[in-house]
């Protein structure tokens, strides 16, 4: 596929669904495109603003928070993996409702609590583990661990 070929059909998949920069550099691969060219095809993409690195990571936080669940240490790793700077990163993840926040961690692992036997110190650790798989913040965890398992 030649160069205006690919940039072209890249701006059509950017008009439909946010992509990454990893995303676009492993299709501009599947391609055949040389990678020499990368860096000047994703600076075009972002100077007509099919590619924003902001936009991506705040759509990537709301549906990973929304939809998988998933705590604030994994969808920070992710973003990172895309090639999501930290900056965007980190601005997305500011824009947490960390009330709401707190509220799916607390829902998450006490649905997991319910399928869990043992005394309560291997409950506690199994819980950890199972948070910690999730990318839970271990403060909000202590947070429902203590409540859930004080004695």
């Amino acid at each position: 596929m030649e160069i205006p070929q690919a940039l072209e059909k890249l701006r059509l998949i950017c008009s439909r669904q946010e992509k990454s920069p990893a995303d676009i550099i492993q299709l501009l691969k599947r391609w055949g495109i040389d990678q020499p060219h990368y860096p000047g095809i994703l600076d075009r993409l972002r100077s007509e603003k099919f590619l924003d690195e902001n936009r991506y990571a705040a759509a990537f936080v709301a549906d990973k928070m929304k939809f998988d669940h998933w705590g604030i240490v994994k969808i920070r790793y992710m973003l990172h993996q895309k090639g999501i700077g930290s900056a965007a990163a980190d601005n997305a993840i500011r824009d947490i409702d960390h009330d709401a926040y707190r509220a799916m961690v607390g829902r998450e692992m006490a649905k997991k609590r319910k399928s869990l036997k043992g005394t309560p110190r291997e409950i506690w650790a199994k819980l950890a583990r199972y948070g910690s798989s999730r990318g839970y913040d271990m403060e909000v965890m202590r947070e429902f661990l203590e409540d859930e398992l004080s004695p």
